[in-house]
């Protein structure tokens, strides 16, 4: 790990709680201020460790990192994860002169009045897609049904003149239909929840099959026949959304605290940047799009990286300079490459990428690719907004969760650099 040791530099123990590493901060900034003839690294050693130690999350990362298996113990298993751990959130906030404007005043009769593209969106309440209280509401359904089914078939076969092996072998039979669905039930802990789950056709095939040979037997008038059929459909297709159910509670656990506390990613020990342009265009779509998250340097390929990029529902945009800023940014030249490589990563999302000029060349965009716009900086955030706006209101889960792995995939780096990470 090539962060220092906060704890040393504060004079603290690792388990200390916050009211400790506070009253030690305190006391340490009086000892390394430069007005009082400290050192100013130490000051700033103070300050990061401050920063870090005095942030949940980030004291979190920052112990999972340092200590590894001892702090797992203490934060639990589930934060020891890399797709947890290896990913920094923050939040990007709106301009504060945004916030202090002043109403305009009120135009005269006949005065041309400009309307800001947000204006024409309906604000909603964002929402996660899956749902886990739909799964959930759908797996109760399909159950209620494979129950009602069973108990139908039981009392069906007592209470008709059928043979008495039939009648015998009623309640025995369904014992056995609901120890083989209770099992793939169970079973289901361990699939991989990385991924949606498929539809079982193999089991509904052999129950389809299964159920035509009972009403076959039972003759088509028989209600018995019928009953059984509906049983063991009903019990192969409730694997699926038990699966769903798993699946959709593994995403909201690992994405939704990090969407609740956090509207921008990026790799571990990086920090957003941008220009006062582009920053003003980040504040501008994120602040009136609530589903909207930033991730900065998205990984693209081995050696390109995305600057920004803003996902709302099943919509991202891939944002670059003309010219990258730093080495392995993604530029007018290779935006389009790194375009189609995210969009063969991720089939379930649509990617546009936009190229920011400070302003237009008069004789237009340099290239002409399908999925990429050349824009100017400062009116792209109607056509970014408008675009991603199309999307839905909501949160994609696997979406987003695969961009958090994205980002997780990155070495861990320290930044030292103490500019301002977005300028307004």
């Amino acid at each position: 790990m090539n962060e220092p040791d906060h704890y040393r530099i504060l004079g603290v123990s690792p388990k200390a709680p916050r009211g400790e590493i506070q009253a030690a901060y305190r006391r340490r900034l009086r000892e390394t201020h430069p007005d009082r003839g400290g050192d100013e690294d130490a000051f700033h050693q103070v300050q990061a460790a401050w920063e870090t130690l005095s942030d949940a999350s980030l004291r979190r990362e920052y112990d999972l990192l340092r200590f590894g298996r001892r702090a797992a113990k203490r934060y639990g298993r589930a934060a020891a994860r890399p797709s947890h751990r290896k990913v920094r959130g923050w939040t990007v906030q709106p301009e504060a002169a945004a916030r202090r404007a002043e109403a305009p005043p009120e135009p005269g009769p006949g005065a041309l009045v400009a309307v800001p593209w947000h204006a024409r969106l309906q604000r909603r309440r964002a929402t996660s897609k899956p749902s886990l209280w739909t799964e959930l509401g759908v797996c109760a359904a399909a159950f209620a049904l494979w129950a009602w089914a069973g108990f139908a078939f039981v009392a069906a076969a007592l209470a008709t003149a059928a043979p008495l092996p039939v009648r015998a072998l009623a309640i025995p039979l369904a014992l056995a239909g609901a120890i083989a669905v209770l099992g793939q039930v169970a079973r289901t802990r361990r699939s991989n929840e990385q991924t949606a789950p498929p539809i079982p056709k193999g089991r509904l095939a052999l129950a389809v099959l299964f159920g035509a040979a009972a009403v076959w037997t039972a003759g088509p008038g028989s209600w018995l026949g019928w009953w059984l059929a509906l049983y063991a459909l009903s019990g192969a297709a409730l694997i699926w959304p038990v699966r769903r159910v798993r699946w959709a509670g593994a995403l909201r656990r690992s994405v939704g605290a990090a969407l609740r506390e956090f509207n921008a990613f990026g790799p571990a020990g990086t920090r957003p940047r941008a220009d006062r342009p582009t920053g003003r265009l980040l504040r501008e779509v994120l602040t009136n799009l609530p589903a909207a998250r930033l991730f900065v340097s998205l990984p693209a390929t081995d050696d390109v990286r995305v600057p920004h990029a803003i996902v709302c529902g099943d919509r991202l945009a891939l944002l670059c300079a003309p010219v990258g800023r730093e080495v392995g940014d993604a530029d007018a030249a290779n935006l389009a490459e790194a375009v189609e490589r995210i969009a063969t990563d991720l089939p379930e999302a649509h990617v546009h990428g936009w190229v920011l000029w400070p302003t237009l060349p008069e004789e237009g965009p340099t290239t002409l690719d399908g999925g990429v716009d050349d824009v100017a900086v400062d009116a792209a955030a109607a056509d970014i907004g408008l675009w991603l706006a199309a999307g839905g209101g909501h949160y994609d889960l696997p979406v987003l969760q695969s961009l958090r792995l994205r980002l997780a995939a990155v070495p861990a780096q320290r930044s030292t650099s103490r500019a301002p990470a977005v300028r307004a």
